[in-house]
């Protein structure tokens, strides 16, 4: 489950060196590149749940597009595709190659995350075979739990009694996910570079949070950066990729440019 932590969308910026002041959202999302604080303390815009509604797609058909652009067409052509209703993700499209695309809602994030209830959050995932049988039946169960009208404190008590249970799995090896498009709302957008709401285009791999740290991430020049869930044993490693799904280039600043926009 995604889980973008404000320590993890500083950290990026930082080492791309794009600065970036202000709330970062896609998953336990969010500080300033001056520090990250803690989303405990963080006010929250969004205290609680919205409309079903608005969590909702316009139509189908939109929502399979948008699922579909988070990974290159020659995976996400071939790949299932799951669409939220008002009782859960539901099979829209079945695919062949073992991928399943979906748009994920604010409520991947941890529990305590800012955003949890953000009714603008959409972000276009595409996750392997690996990912799909081991770890995404955690997400799916959420979601029908929330469509269901459960509250956030017994989401909670649930979500540890199934790991306690071992009702939830932990990820299996090669687990990843593409998070490639440029239509995605991953975070509400901020001033500056970097700031746009589908920040950059990447891909993820799930871990057993156990081996934080055996991958190198979060070191000063490492291209991947971590964050592990503050409920489950997970951790997710973010590598950010230099094009977007369709094949055209994010617009990085160069050297020079990105020492102009670094804050300190």
């Amino acid at each position: 489950m995604k889980r973008l932590m404000r320590s993890i969308y500083t950290a990026a910026d930082t080492q791309l060196g794009v600065g970036r002041i202000g709330l970062m959202a896609f998953m336990a999302l969010l500080a300033c590149v001056a520090g990250p604080v803690p989303a405990a303390t963080a006010p929250s815009p969004y205290p609680s749940m919205a409309p079903i509604d608005q969590y909702l797609s316009s139509s189908q058909e939109a929502e399979i597009a948008l699922a579909r652009t988070a990974a290159p067409k020659s995976v996400s052509d071939d790949a299932t595709v799951m669409t939220l209703t008002k009782d859960g993700f539901e099979t829209a499209v079945k695919g062949s190659n073992g991928f399943v695309c979906f748009v994920g809602r604010s409520w991947a994030q941890d529990f305590d995350a800012p955003e949890f209830w953000n009714p603008h959050i959409r972000t276009a995932q595409c996750w392997n075979s690996a990912a799909v049988s081991s770890y995404f039946p955690e997400y799916l169960k959420r979601t029908q739990w929330v469509m269901a009208g459960v509250s956030k404190d017994e989401m909670l008590a649930r979500t540890k009694a199934a790991w306690a249970s071992h009702e939830f799995s932990l990820p299996t090896q090669t687990s990843m996910v593409y998070m490639m498009s440029k239509d995605q709302y991953i975070v509400d957008p901020v001033p500056g570079p970097g700031g746009e709401s589908h920040w950059y285009p990447h891909i993820m791999f799930f871990v057993p949070s156990d081996e934080e740290g055996k991958w190198g991430e979060n070191h000063r020049g490492s291209p991947i950066f971590s964050t592990t869930s503050d409920v489950d044993p997970v951790t997710t490693c973010f590598i950010v990729v230099a094009m977007w799904s369709d094949g055209t280039l994010y617009p990085y600043p160069k050297p020079g440019q990105a020492n102009a926009h670094h804050h300190h």
